[in-house]
């Protein structure tokens, strides 16, 4: 056990003397410490070199010396001096061996010393590289906004600025009225619309402001001032469907009763198109439908929510041949906006869909986002070749079986080239934002003033920067090999250069939109109604709420009263597809 004992103290003595020795290496003075060993050692052969030398030369002057003066008798001694001499000789060309045996090895001992910390310095060098790359990363993905990405603003993180989007241009004037303008008031009802007359006679404590005398005498005159308000009046009718008897056969025979009619009490069209609106065009929750029609009438009417959510299905269900005729009009249209978007229903990821335009609103829902469902919709397949489509790069869009021409949103690009901006700071992506934005500017300026095009020389102007640009931009791009923001920098402006026709084909045609954002503004509604809701009960539900959507939004786009329209629909008379089009004529 004592050997054992010496044993493990002799190798822990060992162990701590060698990390020691690591760290001595690691921290640069055992590098110093074997300079230092060798510069001595050198230093003493460099002496030892010297003083033999100089002995050499003593010996030499001596035989010289001694030769000259007694030659006769120290030829005897020469062989001697000349032995010792040679053995002088072989010491000095045998030390200066070792010396520089010594200094080869002092300089490899250094070299491996040098290489292993330029390994080590490397290796921290490539993460220090790699930390920096992953900071300017996060910097990054903290700085981005509505500006730079396609997140909305309402998800502007807390203590950040909001950029709100305006493509209005300042005109230097102060904010308000300004100096000339004419003020708009209300227009004053006429005598025959006014319900009410309240005289305001003064009150006992009323007196005359200058003298405080309280003796006041009536002029005969008055001034006027009109309220307009709202009275919500709760009307309770009574349907009687009388009953006859056939003098014939004697059958008991009743006057049909109206559909909407079964229950022996119901709420009317007018509260249900009001349940509807709340929930499909407010976005309120159910639960909280009951209480805003409780609190307008008084604590009248208060339907309980199960009635509430049986309005859904039973309004969709009204609505399927308004979905069907609004489709065959819909592929008729010579522009359409499309876009998808994920929403939540029973804990999955579903897709919530649009196609439409200025006068159009067609919703519908699916399980995934994807082809399927835009094959099962035979919308975007029934398009002609005279139709352009505007979307958001929907690379799905230039599959074969499509024919209709592809206009791509210059509003995402914009945002895309900002992100490169703020993650790159390269200078050709602004200058392509920049070109774009002044470009949109000018043709809204020339469309204000009657035009509906460029002249071929602007046309030909804005070609040539944009080849510049993209070229410039592309070797800059491929000089990029931050694997954070090379490839999404690469993959824009390689969509860019491919798709260069179905971005900017609104130069040449200012019938053409530069962006998708009807779509976007289209579908914003239900991301608002996600925030209330959580989520639908399912795929079903969210096809009730698109296509109660689509006939809410088609009329309201026609100019069609909202609640007047759900009004009849609820009746079981919804407006038409030809009605609604034959109005806008």
């Amino acid at each position: 056990m004592e050997g054992l004992f010496e044993i493990n103290t002799t190798l822990q003595y060992r162990v701590k003397a060698l990390e020691q020795q690591v760290d001595e290496f690691r921290s640069g003075e055992r590098y110093k410490k074997i300079q230092q060993d060798y510069g001595r050692v050198i230093d003493g052969f460099i002496k030892e070199i010297a003083r033999l030398k100089k002995e050499k030369a003593d010996a030499e002057a001596r035989a010289i010396s001694t030769r000259n003066i007694w030659f006769d008798e120290c030829e005897s001694n020469w062989k001697d001096y000349q032995t010792e001499l040679n053995k002088k000789e072989e010491t000095i060309n045998r030390l200066e061996e070792r010396y520089w045996k010594s200094l080869r090895e002092h300089d490899e001992e250094i070299a491996k010393i040098k290489a292993e910390h330029r390994a080590e310095v490397e290796e921290k060098d490539a993460i220090i590289e790699k930390l920096k790359e992953e900071l300017a990363h996060e910097k990054a993905m903290n700085g981005r906004d509505s500006n730079n990405t396609s997140l909305p603003t309402s998800k502007t993180p807390i203590g950040k600025e909001k950029r709100i989007p305006n493509s209005r241009r300042g005109t230097g004037k102060k904010k308000g009225g300004q100096p000339g303008h004419t003020q708009h008031k209300m227009a004053k009802p006429s005598v025959d619309e006014i319900d009410d007359v309240i005289d305001h006679c003064p009150s006992a404590e009323e007196v005359c402001p200058t003298c405080g005398s309280d003796r006041l005498k009536y002029t005969g005159e008055y001034e006027e001032k009109y309220e307009i308000d709202v009275e919500i009046k709760v009307t309770k009718k009574l349907h009687r469907y009388f009953l006859y008897e056939c003098e014939d056969c004697g059958e008991k025979v009743r006057t049909g009763i109206d559909p909407n009619h079964r229950a022996e009490c119901q709420y009317g069209a007018t509260v249900q198109a009001m349940a509807l609106s709340l929930m499909n065009s407010a976005n309120a929750a159910i639960n909280k439908v009951p209480l805003f029609l409780s609190g307008i009438t008084g604590g009248e009417i208060k339907p309980c929510e199960g009635y509430i959510a049986k309005l859904q299905p039973r309004a969709a269900k009204r609505l399927r041949q308004f979905q069907n005729d609004l489709y065959a009009v819909l592929i008729l249209q010579k522009l359409l906006y499309w876009d998808d978007t994920v929403v939540m229903a029973d804990k999955k990821r579903i897709c919530l869909r649009f196609y439409g335009n200025e006068y159009i609103a067609f919703y519908v829902a699916h399980d995934q986002k994807n082809m399927k469902g835009i094959l099962e919709d035979g919308i975007l397949e029934a398009l002609t070749s005279d139709t352009r489509v505007m979307h958001d790069h929907n690379s799905i869009n230039y599959n074969k079986r499509f024919i209709f021409i592809n206009i791509e949103c210059n509003a995402h690009i914009q945002r895309d080239l900002q992100k490169i901006i703020d993650d790159t700071g390269h200078t050709e992506p602004k200058e392509l934002k920049d070109l774009i934005s002044i470009t949109i500017k000018e043709r809204n300026d020339l469309i204000k003033k009657g035009s509906d095009r460029f002249d071929d020389e602007y046309i030909k102007a804005f070609n040539e920067k944009l080849t510049d640009i993209l070229e410039r931009a592309m070797i800059r791009a491929n000089e990029n090999k931050s694997k954070y923001t090379g490839p999404f920098e690469r993959a824009v402006i390689s969509r860019i250069i491919s798709y260069r026709e179905n971005f900017f084909a609104w130069i040449y045609d200012f019938s053409i939109p530069t962006t998708n954002n009807l779509s976007e503004r289209s579908l914003r509604g239900v991301k608002t109604k996600m925030k209330v809701s959580g989520q639908f009960a399912s795929t079903e539900t969210a096809n009730n709420y698109a296509l109660i959507r689509t006939y809410i939004e088609t009329c309201r786009r026609n100019e069609i009263n909202e609640i007047e329209a759900l009004a009849r629909l609820c009746n079981g008379n919804p407006y038409t597809v030809e009605e609604i089009f034959s109005l806008l004529k």
